[in-house]
């Protein structure tokens, strides 16, 4: 027998092997799942793209104590990277196949909502049965939470889909072995004074010592991160005059409805000031950043290549894990209204008071055993398993009276000043692509703010006319949605009437979100006439 027969045969029997073993574990899987006392083992699977570190292991914690509680359920945790969720669940929820529980985000849109997963209109004010024993016994699941349950709502809905866990608030990441060797100290900037001044002395250092050292390390993903902060400082005031609060989210409609009639111009003071001081910071992070991804900038500051990093209370976990040094953290400095360049468009200390809940997750239609899932998604959202969570994750609690991690210091919410302006870039989709794919031109030493607004400003017009046309047209669609929802509802009503008066009925609920969805498409409708009178 030859060599190359030998082998062939070992391949194939190893193949047969294989198969063999697949077999059989998906038989004793199907037919073997039973606990010792004869009962059948439940699956629930929870979907996310949470890597970060600390936060697989969180989830892994709440399920095993779920599992302690209910002896014949068995949770299993899939982390899916983030670039493919999005295809990934769109793939899972057509098909049938998708998790019990699945992360809300990423792309999914209100029609995946609607179709797909189960609201939580029923529960949201009913107290959770897992806080029995503690102080948020007697109290509406929606109250549990910091800011009433904002990050689980679909503003077009109107209707409740997810159930929070954590707060997200952005810092700034310091190397402060690399911030002592070139300041002598380890005192991190207090004001946008001193922040420019720190980023100076680091191209200093850099220049003096031939240490390839840039003051902050930036990439496509955290890059805007900051420069999007700063430029809300300065369309502070000109927001406030809009008075662009609103039920129904009508904030970007009367901005775009306020640029049409002359409120203010792409081109306008602020708009100018907001993007140079844009581009001061964009100018130390190192050549091409907006070219890179969001490993590139970590991976750069972890090597101390650089003495900054602007993210997410949700990396603190992973960075102070692989860090070689210790980490300061302090907030975006941001000009005050004293700064003799930046002030005169700031109407004071930026609040976050204003941040909903993230991390939340929802029920899919298409589980095999919802009403366990609902039970453990109620039991995700209790007081007692925020504990674990911000404790096992170092990510900061939703749930009111629940203590945070000594990781998440320095990270709780700034709840004192004013609202931030608006951002360029958060007006719509079209508007964000074209800032995106010609922020290189700001950046370039050899033009200025004022350039780069001049040359974009008849693209920006384009822009708002199509973003809110899309608007409009979301609108629509949600308009015809709630009236559907409304007539089944109704319908099944004739026969079915609720005695119940402690809870709206569905009906009343559709009822309500045709009426907010009608005024809102009717705003929208205005500030297209307002643009076609205009132009």
């Amino acid at each position: 027998m030859t060599r190359e027969r030998v082998l062939n045969l070992i391949g194939f029997s190893l193949l047969i092997v294989c198969f063999a073993l697949s077999v059989a574990r998906i038989v004793s899987a199907k037919w073997f799942t039973k606990t010792s006392s004869g009962e059948n083992i439940i699956t629930i699977r929870l979907a996310h793209w949470q890597l970060e570190a600390g936060v697989r292991e969180a989830f892994e914690a709440i399920g095993r104590e779920y599992e302690a509680k209910h002896p014949n359920v068995r949770v299993r945790s899939i982390p899916i990277p983030e670039r493919i969720y999005l295809n990934w669940l769109r793939t899972q929820v057509v098909g049938g196949t998708a998790p019990d529980i699945v992360e809300i985000g990423q792309g999914i849109t209100s029609d995946m909502l609607a179709r797909y997963f189960v609201p939580l209109g029923d529960v949201i004010n009913k107290p959770n049965p897992h806080n029995v024993s503690t102080s948020l016994a007697d109290t509406p699941l929606r109250e549990t939470f910091f800011d009433g349950m904002q990050g689980g709502f679909n503003s077009d809905l109107l209707e409740y889909f997810g159930v929070p866990v954590s707060i997200v608030t952005v810092r700034i990441f310091y190397n402060l072995d690399l911030l002592k060797k070139i300041t002598g100290n380890e005192s991190i900037p207090a004001t946008y004074e001193e922040f420019v001044a720190l980023c100076e002395k680091v191209k200093d250092y850099s220049l003096r010592t031939g240490m390839p050292i840039v003051p902050i390390a930036g990439s496509k993903y955290n890059g805007p991160m900051l420069m999007d902060r700063l430029f809300s400082s300065q369309t502070q005031r000109l927001t406030a005059d809009f008075n662009t609060t609103g039920e129904g989210g009508a904030g970007s409609g009367r901005i775009i409805e306020r640029y049409f009639a002359g409120k203010w111009q792409t081109t306008s003071p602020e708009i100018e000031s907001g993007f140079a001081l844009a581009r001061e910071v964009g100018g130390y992070m190192q050549p091409g950043f907006m070219q890179l991804q969001r490993d590139d900038a970590t991976f750069m500051f972890l090597q101390a290549r650089s003495l900054m990093i602007c993210t997410g209370s949700w990396d603190v976990t992973s960075i102070a894990q692989q860090a070689a040094f210790p980490l300061g953290i302090g907030p975006i400095p941001l000009p005050t209204k004293d700064h003799p360049r930046y002030g005169r468009y700031v109407k004071g200390f930026v609040s976050e008071a204003g941040s909903n809940a993230s991390l939340p997750f929802g029920l899919t239609k298409s589980s095999k055993h919802p009403e366990i899932a609902l039970d453990f998604l109620l039991f995700l959202g209790s007081k007692a398993m925020a504990k674990v969570f911000t404790d096992v994750s170092g990510w900061l609690p939703a749930i009111v009276g629940v203590e945070s991690s000594p990781r998440s210091k320095g990270f709780a919410l700034e709840t004192a000043g004013f609202s931030g302006g608006f951002v360029l870039g958060n007006l719509g989709p079209d508007t964000r692509r074209v800032l995106d794919t010609n922020f290189y031109r700001l950046i370039d030493p050899s033009s200025s703010s004022k350039e780069f607004l001049e040359m974009l400003n008849l693209e920006f017009a384009k822009t708002f006319v199509s973003d809110q046309k899309r608007a409009t047209r979301s609108r629509w669609e949600n308009i015809i949605r709630s009236d559907s929802l409304l007539g089944a509802s109704s319908w099944l009503a004739g026969g079915h009437i609720s005695e119940s008066t402690d809870s709206p009925t569905d009906e009343d609920r559709f009822l309500h979100a045709s009426t907010i969805n009608d005024r809102a498409y009717y705003s929208d409708r205005l500030v297209l006439d307002q643009i076609k009178k205009a132009q």
